[in-house]
């Protein structure tokens, strides 16, 4: 018995008439009744029973009726849900992303939401180093990384960054700071666990300048280390695009430095074909061109 058969069994117990059945279905009437001679071998009983006034369902095909309508509705759900999911309309979604997007997904997923509310969106956040690995796992269908990145993996280059140094506005420290005028401050700095590409960044970039940061506290998120600089433990080096006027009692200190400057990518498996994925791709590229 196979789907096409229930159908025909369905449309034949509205009608109870072989000719007009056939014809609705574009099919002979012999080939019609070729369809529920099978479906009754296959059940072990009769399913119509025709007599002078005509064809009438058994007792067996008026209880079987109910459940082969349950069983063709559960179907063509199941059918359109595939198609939806075909399209990108519905679907999974797992992306990472960090710090540097914390404005650019959260306006992506609600255009994602609004064009396509079936499509289940889990967010990660989640350093590069976590993103990459996740990424390798499958774990993430896409991830917003500092470059460089694998070969195995197609990016899109997303945002820019810059480091830069923040100081408490009750400190003796000059407004016009310079790194180089921190080699013997103490520092307060994001923990190498966390986010081990932003913690080199910023060791090369000391570096340059002849130094290695004095670290008397690492800390798991840059909020923490905000929150110590203004009471004065130290100084500390945050990504520019985490800095915000609403930070009281600090101050930023801008970074010229070339070197100071990296950019974030979006990056996923180059054999990705979730359609999910790919739907988020067109918003996100639509996006950026709508940035610059």
């Amino acid at each position: 018995m196979d789907i096409r058969e229930l159908r025909s069994f369905v449309l034949l117990a509205g009608q109870l008439n072989f000719g007009k059945a056939s014809r609705l279905l574009n099919l002979s009437q012999p080939a019609l009744t070729k369809q529920i001679r099978r479906m009754e071998e296959d059940l072990g009983g009769r399913l119509f029973v025709r007599g002078k006034q005509g064809t009438a369902l058994s007792p067996l095909g008026t209880q079987f009726l109910r459940e082969a309508k349950t069983t063709l509705q559960s179907f063509d759900e199941l059918v359109d849900r595939g198609q939806r999911l075909a399209t990108g309309e519905a679907g999974q979604l797992n992306l990472g992303f960090g710090f540097h997007t914390f404005e650019l997904v959260p306006r992506l997923i609600v255009k994602l939401r609004e064009m396509a509310p079936e499509i289940d969106v889990s967010l990660k956040d989640m350093s590069t180093a976590e993103q990459l690995a996740a990424l390798a796992s499958g774990k993430l269908d896409l991830g917003f990384v500092r470059l460089p990145v694998s070969k195995d993996l197609k990016t899109l280059p997303a945002v820019t960054d810059r480091l830069a140094l923040v100081s408490s506005s009750l400190s003796s420290l000059p407004a016009n700071l310079k790194l180089a005028d921190c080699r013997n401050e103490p520092f307060v700095a994001i923990s190498e666990e966390r986010s081990p590409g932003f913690r080199t960044h910023m060791l090369q970039l000391c570096a340059k300048h002849g130094f290695q940061p004095r670290v008397i506290q690492q800390v798991p998120e840059f909020m923490t280390a905000i929150a110590l600089v203004r009471a004065g433990l130290g100084v500390a080096i945050i990504p520019e695009s985490f800095w915000s006027a609403r930070f009281e009692g600090m101050r930023l200190h801008r970074l010229k430095d070339k070197e100071a400057a990296w950019s974030v990518s979006a990056a996923w498996n180059a054999g990705d074909t979730n359609p999910a994925l790919l739907r988020f791709l067109t918003l996100l590229r639509e996006d950026l061109k709508r940035q610059k």
